[in-house]
């Protein structure tokens, strides 16, 4: 769907773009019982004045002409009989009444609340099926913001216009029956709720807004100063910044209270300039009727009855211009979810990841290595970025053979990996696999390689559910686990520990020393047993002891897999079958002795 400009395109078309045939369906069910509930509202009001007028002057209430049916097709013979059904009457409609708006309340909270999940699982969904590419240099704070902040709000502001649309239900129905009433009353009702309703949007409304993109704009740098501080916490601590981070996130927190503050005092406003001119005109109308000699005891019946709808009318107008300030201030959160919005993201949530067209889904061969994978006369030059990594460069990694890459730093060493990986599509040329391009297949790709960086990324979760990395609990075998315990040399290890596998090893693994980190990231590499294992610097952070016992177990793999060692340390790679140095944008084939 090609979107046109923010200008051109309607709040309504903006929530439309949200959803799908079958939710259609589901809002258009909704507003159907959104009408039923309404008129409920109007009965139960409406019921009000017989009601009241019979308690007043029970013997009038028989001679009413509306009743007088009801009288002689239930046989009552009496004004107290008939009061007593007439209350026994209006306490079952209110009682049904309220029963049902309370399910009202939670068909409208289920469909909302639900589709807003689903929405934030596709766009997680579609954030990580995106090329890796996509997230350098990415904002991720914003990234946040959009799963965090603007979803739940634009869909708070879906809630919000379903309850709004319920409270205009009521308050016209409302004002009909006042209409049928007391028509010139119910006019000059009308025209002051709608003159204050109108002065609210167009004063109210732009400040909202205003205040709405403010409010995206700190939350993004809260988060931004949140995430700096947790994930560089150790900087943080040696450093002694701990002062430096908590002030920027006090003041963007404090910007944020405020814009808290404002839309508080904003959207309270509508709610009490409402009552206050209300009352204020009602008692003024009042006051001149009595001044002008006027019969308080011909009024009081339509009174009374303003009295009775005022108390539902008047709490529907409020929320209505409450509602309107509610979308006014989250209307910028639907904004930016619109334009960041893809076909994709509205799959179902159990719908293909990567998003892949008919034809690359179809079942394709499975990739082999039994010769040797080539990077094919690659060139590659980052994205927003003039200076070419790669031109025309080579590369050959055979079957069994460990290959280490050196260079100095910002060669483009890691760059090697990443596009191994497949992560980085070169800009000319080709990485094959026994001669077939590895994006044929790329998930069968994915699955000969095991990965090592140099910073293992682990979970606070325990040793197996680490090692078995975004696998089930109920799928995972605790056989293979400790083969690959084994195989990366921390078995002994593991087994020492009073809680074995379920060892919990605290946030990115803070819990074990660096040595052990690392051969954790090579057991989880190791477990889905790939073909091919790639260490992009594993052992540049450590100290010299503890990375020789760490490339004693990678050496152990020599001849059994296919290796590429990126070094950070010549003696890293010193066993190695063939050696390439990265420089001048070439991959050139060399030996230690040069």
């Amino acid at each position: 769907m090609k979107k046109q400009s923010q200008a051109q395109v309607g709040l309504l078309h903006k929530i439309a773009y949200l959803f799908d045939r079958k939710q259609f369906w589901q809002l258009g069910g909704l507003a159907f019982l959104i009408l039923i509930g309404g008129i409920l509202e109007t009965l139960g009001v409406s019921m009000m004045l017989p009601v009241a007028e019979a308690v007043m002057a029970p013997d009038k209430i028989m001679e009413n002409e509306l009743l007088s049916g009801i009288v002689a097709f239930f046989g009552i013979d009496s004004s107290r009989t008939l009061i007593i059904c007439m209350l026994g009457a209006l306490i079952g409609i209110f009682v049904f009444k309220n029963v049902y708006l309370l399910f009202l309340t939670y068909v409208q909270n289920t469909f909302v609340t639900r589709n807003r999940n689903r929405m934030i699982s596709r766009v997680m969904r579609e954030f990580l099926g995106r090329p890796y590419e996509d997230y350098l240099g990415a904002d991720i704070p914003t990234v946040f913001r959009l799963t965090d902040s603007d979803i739940p709000n634009a869909f708070q502001l879906i809630l919000v216009l379903i309850q709004m649309t319920t409270e205009v239900v009521v308050a016209v129905s409302i004002c009909i029956v006042l209409m049928w009433m007391s028509p010139l009353i119910a006019i000059g009702c009308g025209v002051l709720f709608l003159g204050m309703t109108l002065v609210i949007t167009r004063v109210l409304k732009p400040r909202l807004n205003a205040i709405g993109r403010k409010n995206q704009a700190i939350q993004s740098r809260i988060a931004k100063w949140r995430i700096q501080s947790i994930y560089g916490l150790k900087d943080v601590k040696v450093l002694h910044r701990e002062e430096f981070f908590v002030r920027n996130y006090y003041e963007s927190g404090a910007v944020g209270a405020n814009v808290a503050r404002n839309y508080a005092v904003m959207n309270n406003t509508p709610r009490l300039l409402i009552e206050t001119v209300f009352i204020a005109a009602m008692m003024s109308f009042i006051l001149v009727y009595v001044l002008e000699d006027g019969d308080i005891t011909v009024l009081m019946p339509q009174l009374m009855a303003f009295a009775a709808a005022a108390v539902r009318v008047m709490p529907a107008t409020n929320r209505i211009n409450t509602y309107l300030s509610e979308i006014a201030y989250a209307q910028p959160c639907l904004d930016y979810l619109y334009e960041n919005l893809t076909e994709n993201m509205k799959w179902d949530v159990n719908g293909s990841v990567t998003g892949l067209t008919g034809e690359q889904k179809e079942e394709k061969a499975p990739l082999a290595l039994t010769d040797k994978i080539v990077l094919d006369h690659i060139s590659y030059t980052y994205p927003n970025t003039d200076k070419p990594i790669f031109t025309d460069a080579h590369m050959e990694v055979k079957k069994g053979q460990s290959v280490g890459i050196m260079g100095p730093s910002g060669a483009g060493k890691s760059t090697i990996v990443d596009i191994l990986l497949g992560l980085l599509h070169v800009q000319s040329g080709t990485i094959t696999c026994d001669g077939r391009d590895i994006f044929e297949n790329y998930p069968s790709w994915l699955s000969k390689i095991g990965y090592i960086p140099q910073s293992i990324y682990l979970i606070d979760e325990s040793i197996r559910d680490n090692i078995a990395f975004g696998i089930d609990a109920d799928k995972i075998d605790d056989n293979r686990i400790w083969e690959v315990l084994e195989e990366a040399q921390l078995k002994s290890f593991v087994e020492e520990l009073p809680e074995g596998l379920e060892t919990t090893i605290g946030d990115r693994g803070v819990r074990i020393s660096g040595g052990q980190r690392q051969r954790l990231g090579i057991a989880r590499a190791l477990y889905h047993n790939p073909e091919i294992l790639v260490f992009d610097e594993a052992t540049s952070a450590l100290d010299g002891d503890t990375e020789s016992a760490v490339m004693e177990a990678v050496n152990s793999f020599h001849g059994k897999k296919t290796m590429v060692i990126i070094a950070h340390r010549l003696n890293t790679i010193a066993k190695c079958d063939v050696i390439y140095k990265v420089e001048n944008e070439k991959i050139t084939q060399t030996s230690l002795a040069q």
